[in-house]
C-alpha cells in the first residue's frame, strides 16, 4: 500500500512540475494536474493540502540549493586573492552550476520564471541584485574601482543579468550532461574575461 501512495505522489508530482513549467503557477490548476496524474481531483488532496504547498515541495529544495551555492561561493571568495576569484568562478563555480543544470532544470527555471503568485514572484531580481552588488563591492569598489571610474556603472548590473539568463537559457535547452559541462565552462569564462578587462 506505501508503495503504491508513493507511485501516485510521484504522478502527481510529475505533473505538477510539467504545469508549472509550461504554464506559471497561477495558471496551474490542480484539477489538470490530477487529470494528467490520472487521480481524482480529491484524491490529490490527500497528498498536498493546496496547489501552494504542492509547488513549495518541488521548488523549495532548488530554492535551497541555489542559496546555499553563492553562500558558499561567497564565503570561498573572502580568503582569495584577487587574481583567484576569477580562477574560483571559472574553476569552482562551474561544477556545482552544472550539477543544479544537471539535475533540476525544470525545477530552476519554475523557480526564476514560473512563480507568479509565489513567495518566490522576486527571487530571480534579488539574485540579480546579489550578484551585482557582490561583483561591484568584492571585485571592483575593494579593489579597483578608484582606477576606471566603475563605482556607480550599471555596466555591473547587465553583467550580473546576462550571466543568470545564460544559466537559465542553458537549463531551458539541455541536451546532455557533457554539453552543459561544456558551455557552462564556455559562458563563466566569457564572463570572467569580460570583467577582467574592465579592471584593466
Amino acid at each position: 500500500m506505501q508503495l503504491k501512495k508513493e507511485k501516485v505522489k510521484k504522478r502527481i508530482e510529475d505533473a505538477a512540475r510539467e504545469d508549472f513549467l509550461e504554464y506559471g503557477f497561477t495558471k496551474t490548476s490542480m484539477r489538470n494536474i490530477a487529470r494528467k496524474a490520472k487521480v481524482s481531483t480529491s484524491n490529490i488532496y490527500n497528498y498536498f493540502e493546496s496547489k501552494d504547498n504542492l509547488f513549495y515541495s518541488l521548488i523549495d529544495p532548488i530554492y535551497i540549493k541555489v542559496k546555499d551555492l553563492l553562500y558558499n561561493l561567497f564565503e570561498t571568495e573572502k580568503n582569495l586573492g584577487e587574481n583567484e576569484f576569477f580562477k574560483l568562478i571559472s574553476d569552482v563555480f562551474a561544477h556545482p552550476v552544472g550539477e543544479i543544470i544537471k539535475q533540476n532544470a525544470k525545477e530552476l527555471i519554475i523557480l526564476m520564471d514560473k512563480s507568479e503568485g509565489t513567495k518566490f514572484y522576486n527571487f530571480k531580481e534579488e539574485l540579480i541584485k546579489l550578484i551585482e552588488s557582490h561583483f561591484t563591492e568584492s571585485i571592483i569598489h575593494e579593489k579597483k574601482a578608484k582606477k576606471n571610474n566603475l563605482n556607480n556603472s550599471f555596466v555591473m548590473h547587465i553583467i550580473a543579468t546576462n550571466l543568470l539568463e545564460g544559466l537559465l537559457e542553458l537549463a531551458k535547452h539541455f541536451k546532455n550532461e557533457q554539453w552543459v559541462d561544456y558551455n557552462i565552462k564556455l559562458l563563466l569564462e566569457y564572463h570572467v574575461n569580460g570583467i577582467s578587462g574592465l579592471l584593466i
